[in-house]
C-alpha cells in the first residue's frame, strides 16, 4: 500500500514515548559528512549524537559460575543492546518466553531444547516495524525474513480494534498491533460516513471521538491521521482549540497514546508546503500535549526541504514536545495512481515525470502520458523513482530521533514497494555496512529501542521489547553482518532478504538457519497487554 494509505475514497473503499527519544534541550549544530555514492559536493547532515547509550559497565551480565540450564542457549554471538550500550560477545539464555540469562562467554549454558551457535553473527533485539499494516499471511513471512518480530500498523488499521485483534489471534508468526485510522473511520462510521473532501460537523466529531475511546480501550495503541488523503479534515492553527484533529488528539493524550501523522503536504511548492504541514502537527502537539510521530518524513513533510524540516522539528523538540519521525531506506516513494498527490502539476511538485514511474511487480509495464489516464482509473500502485534525494535520506537517517520503518507489507498481487520486504536488511547491509552511513549499533537502535519507546506509553508491553536484557521478552533477531542484504526490487518485490539467519518471537523460533518455519507464536500487543 503506497504511503500506507492512498486516496481513502479509492483505496480504502477507495506512543507515546516516555520522553523524547534523543537529546533534548538546545540543539547542536549538524556536522556534515558524505555518503558514499552521492554526487560530488553533496553535504549531508550528520547525527548530533549517537542513538545508542554509552555503557558504563557490564551490569546485568552474569559472571562465570556453575553451568546454567535454559530452554534455548544462544552462544558466541555479538550481542547488541542499544538501551544499555552493551556490545560484545556474550551468551544468551531463554526460558519460556523470556530472556533469563545474559552471561560472560565463558559461562556454560546447558540447553534443554536447542543451542544456537551465533559465532560471527549479531544477536539483536527483534526488529519492530512501527509503520506496517495488517499481518496478512503472505506478506508477514517476508517480514520474518527481514528480521521483524513485531509488525505494528501505526499508519492505521481498517477495522475496529476488537475485530483486528481477534482476526490474527493464533494466526501470525509476529507480534502485532495497530492504530485507529481516523480517515477510514470517518468514511465508514458512524452512519453514512463523511466524504474525503468534507469537513466533519461538530456532532460527527463527537461520535468519532467516542469510537476512538472505545477502540483505544479494546486494543488499538495509537491514533492515525492521513490529512493528505482526507483534505476535508479541518486545518489546525495554534490556539484554535477546536476541530476534528484537536478533539481526537485530546482523547489520545488522555490515555498516553501518540498521534501518527501522514501530514497534509508533501512538497515545497506553495500553496501547501512541507513547512505548513509540519507547523500544523507541531501546533497540535503544543495545544493538546499529545505525543506526535510523523510518518515517512522523506516522502511526506520533508521532500526537497529535509534540512529545514529537521530543523523545524528540532526546534519543537527543544521546547520539550515529544515528536519523532520515521523513514524507509529508499530513494523512491510509492502510492496509487488514484491518490490525491497525482492531481495536475505533480511533475513540478515532486520533480519527476512519466518516465520515473514504475509499476511494482510488473517490470514490463511502462507508464506514459498516453496511457496515464487509463492506468490511473485502475488505481495501480506506482513507484516514483528518484523522487527522494539520496542526500536527504541520509540526512534524515542520521538524525537521532528518526526511526526506521517500512510503510508497507507485501500483498499476494506483489504490487508493492520493495520496502515491504527489504527495509531492515537494506538498512543494515547497504546503508550501515556498505556505505557507512550509520554505525551498526545505531542502525540496530533505529529498528528496536527507538520504536519500542515510541510505543510503550500506550502499550506497556513494549517496555519489554527492543532490548537484550534479562527479564525482557525473548524477541531476538540473529543476522550475519557480513552478508545481510535486501534483494527485492521494484520489478520483483517478492524476494526475501538474506543474512537474517534466526528469528525468535516470544521464545519460539520462527526462522532457522535462513529458513522460515511454520510457528505462529505472535501475540496482539494492546493497551492492556501486560
Amino acid at each position: 500500500m503506497g504511503f500506507g494509505a492512498a486516496n481513502v475514497a479509492v483505496l480504502r473503499q477507495l506512543s507515546a514515548g516516555d520522553a523524547p527519544l534523543a537529546v533534548g534541550g538546545a540543539q547542536q549544530s549538524r556536522p556534515t559528512t558524505t555518503l558514499a555514492g552521492t554526487s560530488a559536493g553533496d553535504e549531508l547532515a550528520g547525527p548530533t549524537t549517537s542513538v545508542v547509550a554509552t555503557p558504563t559497565s557490564t551490569a546485568g551480565v552474569d559472571p562465570v559460575g556453575p553451568p546454567i540450564e535454559v530452554d534455548i542457549a544462544i552462544t558466541g554471538g555479538r550481542v547488541i543492546d542499544p538501551e544499555t550500550g552493551l556490545d560484545g560477545v556474550f551468551n544468551v539464555g531463554i526460558n519460556g518466553e523470556t530472556i533469563t540469562t545474559l552471561a560472560d562467554p565463558g559461562q556454560e549454558l546447558i540447553a534443554r531444547t536447542r543451542t544456537i551457535d551465533a559465532t560471527g553473527m549479531v544477536v539483536s533485539p527483534g526488529f519492530i516495524d512501527i509503520l506496517s499494516y495488517e499481518p496478512n499471511p503472505y506478506g508477514i513471512w517476508f517480514k520474518v525474513a527481514d528480521g521483524v518480530t513485531s509488525n505494528v500498523g501505526m499508519h492505521g488499521i481498517n477495522k475496529a480494534a476488537a475485530d483486528f485483534v481477534e482476526e490474527y489471534t493464533g494466526q501470525t508468526p509476529c507480534n502485532y498491533g495497530g492504530a485507529f485510522d481516523s480517515a477510514w473511520v470517518r468514511g465508514r462510521y458512524p452512519g453514512e460516513g463523511i466524504g474525503i473532501g468534507d469537513e466533519a460537523v461538530e456532532w460527527r466529531v463527537g461520535e468519532i471521538a467516542d469510537r476512538l475511546r472505545a477502540d483505544l480501550s479494546e486494543g488499538f495503541i495509537g491514533l492515525a491521521f492521513e490529512t493528505e488523503y482526507t483534505p476535508g479534515v479541518e486545518s489546525y492553527t495554534r490556539g484554535q482549540l477546536s476541530g476534528e484533529q484537536y478533539e481526537l488528539c485530546r482523547v489520545a493524550q488522555e490515555v498516553g497514546a501518540a498521534a501518527y501523522f501522514h501530514v497534509r503536504y508533501s512538497d515545497p511548492v506553495a500553496p501547501g508546503t512541507n513547512a505548513e504541514a509540519l507547523t500544523e502537527v507541531i501546533d497540535l502537539a503544543r495545544d493538546t500535549g499529545v505525543s506526535v510521530h510523523i510518518d515517512h518524513l522523506t516522502s511526506t513533510g520533508g521532500t526537497h526541504t529535509m534540512e529545514a524540516s529537521l530543523s523545524q522539528i528540532d526546534d519543537a523538540r527543544s521546547e520539550g514536545l515529544d515528536i519523532t519521525a520515521c523513514v524507509y531506506p529508499y530513494t523512491f516513494w510509492a502510492t496509487t495512481l488514484g491518490a490525491a498527490r497525482f492531481y495536475p502539476g505533480w511533475q513540478d511538485r515532486f520533480r519527476i515525470g512519466y518516465d520515473d514511474l514504475r509499476v511494482p511487480g510488473q517490470p514490463d509495464l511502462r507508464i506514459t502520458e498516453a496511457n496515464f489516464s487509463e492506468l490511473q482509473s485502475q488505481n495501480l500502485l506506482v513507484a516514483a523513482m528518484g523522487a527522494i534525494p539520496e542526500a536527504e535520506l541520509a540526512m534524515a537517517l542520521q538524525t537521532p530521533w528518526v526511526i526506521v520503518a517500512s510503510d508497507a507489507i507485501l500483498e499476494p498481487a506483489n504490487n508493492n514497494h520493495p520496502r515491504s520486504t527489504g527495509t531492515f536488511a537494506r538498512t543494515l547491509g547497504r546503508l550501515s555496512r556498505d556505505q557507512g552511513l550509520l554505525s551498526l549499533p545505531d542502525a540496530v537502535a533505529k529498528m528496536t529501542i527507538l520504536p519500542a519507546r515510541r510505543l510503550q506509553g500506550a502499550a506497556p508491553r513494549f517496555a519489554r521489547k527492543g532490548r537484550i536484557q534479562a527479564g525482557m521478552d525473548a524477541d531476538i533477531t540473529i543476522f550475519d553482518p557480513t552478508t545481510v542484504i535486501d534483494r527485492s526490487q521494484v520489478g520483483d518485490p517478492a524476494i526475501e532478504s538474506t543474512g537474517i539467519n534466526w528469528v525468535i518471537v516470544n521464545g519460539t523460533v520462527v526462522r532457522e538457519n535462513g529458513r522460515n518455519l511454520e510457528s505462529l507464536p505472535g501475540r496482539a500487543i494492546t493497551s492492556s497487554s501486560a
